[in-house]
């Protein structure tokens, strides 16, 4: 009995893991609201910041569990040392994201991210880079996945 009890219990937590308890009941209202307003780094509006990084995604709108081509351009003294994708909204552990370079100062990678019972779920990407001194940056990046 005490093994079906830790089971139930194992499979409600994991259900409610991915499940938004803010929920409105007209989700087909708040559906193109949501959508409409993504706003995922591409290729005509990379992100940026002072060091002149550039990340860019393939898409604009990225569907959970397809493939997603990134981008990142760093300045000629600088190279990734790691990076990971991690949920904002839930605790979906990391996933690690290999980059390699493709030509002086530009890296490219593909990853994939699994899907969630909300509409439009944040994750954030993080980059460890490091310069020709060695001193080590991390940056992060906003990145959002529909179903």
């Amino acid at each position: 009995m005490l093994k079906l009890w830790f089971f139930v219990l194992a499979v409600l937590s994991f259900v409610s893991a991915c499940s938004d308890p803010t929920a409105i009941i007209h989700e087909s209202s708040e559906k193109s609201e949501s959508l409409s307003e993504i706003e995922n780094c591409t290729i005509q509006s990379p992100c940026t910041n002072a060091t002149k990084l550039l990340l860019w995604y393939s898409s604009k709108l990225i569907k959970g569990e397809e493939e997603i081509g990134v981008t990142v351009t760093l300045p000629s003294n600088m190279v990734i040392k790691s990076a990971f994708l991690a949920g904002e909204d839930m605790n979906m552990g990391y996933i690690p994201v290999f980059f390699e370079q493709e030509k002086n100062g530009q890296f490219y990678a593909t990853t994939m991210v699994g899907l969630c019972t909300t509409q439009v779920m944040q994750w954030r990407l993080t980059l460890n880079v490091v310069d020709n001194t060695n001193q080590e940056q991390v940056y992060d990046f906003p990145l959002y996945v529909i179903q």
